[in-house]
């Protein structure tokens, strides 16, 4: 049989079928199709409202190991109102659920790291907080900004006390060998160096910045139960660079 023949014998069974009939005779034949095609425009309307509705980063934060996720969304809208930010038109991204652990190294502890990787590469972080043993591994990592380029005067004299430093000299040391605990893990940070302490390194760099006492943090119960301050640093691929030091100020405010 032809293809017309075919197609004009369908007509003819079509012609003598009740509504219902036509509908499961459709449902029948073109039932992938049907659902190819829907699927096709749900993602499509999905792709197109998120283009339409997204919004440009106005701020980006994480604040990892702080354990305060319950605060969360307020904590990003009290910051938007400080900064002056208009939720509305603009995005203001405060992480503190993020955690992090070299002790376990799960595959969640990869997913975050290669989470705030990801972030820096494409400009999406402005800041990180976070406490010791991550911070000194993205520092050495070279992922933040020179505090002697990044901060104004009257800031650098306001927070320089409380620098957190890397020592350049060590970043372009030939000496890789790998140190091992009793466990036979490799020991990612050296607990024995004291970041705040410049006079101890050979060229210290000022990346970071210990928040002792800070009001905010406490307000929104991040690092409640740290043993030590956390520390700020600012991206060196971070765009919203008034976002962020406003971000700072908000921070260590009294």
């Amino acid at each position: 049989m032809s293809i017309h023949d075919e197609i004009k014998d369908q007509q003819k069974k079509l012609k003598d079928m009740t509504f219902i009939e036509k509908l499961s005779y459709f449902w029948d034949y073109y039932k992938i199709h049907t659902i190819v095609t829907l699927l096709v425009v749900i993602v499509g309307g999905i792709f197109i409202h998120d283009a339409v509705t997204a919004k440009d980063h106005a701020f980006s934060a994480v604040l990892l190991n702080s354990y305060g996720n319950d605060s969360q969304e307020r904590f990003q809208t009290d910051f938007a109102g400080y900064a002056g930010i208009d939720l509305n038109t603009y995005d203001c991204y405060i992480d503190t659920a993020s955690l992090l652990s070299y002790e376990t190294m799960s595959q969640m502890d990869l997913a975050v790291s290669q989470k705030i990787i990801a972030m820096t590469q494409t400009s999406g972080l402005d800041i990180l907080v976070s406490d010791t043993a991550p911070f000194s591994n993205f520092a050495d990592g070279l992922m933040f900004a020179d505090l002697r380029e990044e901060l104004s005067s009257e800031e650098y004299a306001k927070y320089e006390s409380c620098f957190f430093y890397i020592d350049a000299a060590e970043l372009d040391s030939d000496d890789d060998e790998l140190v091992y605990d009793e466990k036979g893990m490799p020991v990612v940070v050296d607990d024995s160096i004291d970041h705040s302490d410049p006079s101890a390194m050979t060229d210290p760099i000022p990346v970071g910045i210990y928040l002792q006492d800070s009001p905010k943090l406490e307000q929104w119960q991040c690092y409640t139960t740290a043993d030590a301050p956390p520390i700020l640093g600012f991206a060196a691929s971070g765009i919203n660079k008034e976002a962020s030091h406003l971000f700072l100020q908000y921070l260590t405010e009294e």
